[in-house]
């Protein structure tokens, strides 16, 4: 069943950012690998596969707060918001587990990218990247 959801401006803007942030930080990451010598198809695979789903778990988790703060009930919202951390994070470890075992991908290269949405939102939270209030 396919619903059709309106996503947020907010929602955009912040998975936009991680998105960008991420592909910056996996074109680093190909970068060091070609300097180390340990490039091949395997790294760029990989790095698809984990950035793929560091992209698209944040952006997942995004959907879900839009949906709880929408919820009337605290309950509600905190069910939404366990529902999805779960499926979420059995996904995180299929994934891993294909990257680990799947000879096709580098697991370096598949676990890395899963922490550069965190190093993006630090990134993103410096004093210099933040727009001034106006008075």
């Amino acid at each position: 069943m396919v619903r059709n959801i309106k996503i947020e401006p907010a929602v955009k803007l912040e998975s936009k950012r991680i998105a960008i942030g991420v592909l910056a930080m996996s074109v680093i990451m190909e970068i060091v690998f070609v300097v180390l010598g340990r490039f091949d198809y395997t790294v760029l695979l990989g790095n698809l596969l984990g950035g793929g789903w560091a992209i698209l778990n944040f952006f997942l988790m995004a959907l879900a707060v839009q949906k709880s703060v929408k919820k009337e009930l605290p309950q509600e919202a905190k069910l939404v918001l366990q529902n999805s951390y779960t499926k979420r994070l059995l996904f995180s470890v299929a994934i891993l587990l294909i990257g680990i075992k799947v000879e096709y991908f580098n697991w370096i290269s598949v676990v890395i990218p899963l922490i550069f949405p965190r190093i993006t939102i630090a990134i993103i939270k410096l004093p210099i990247f933040q727009r001034k209030e106006e008075e």
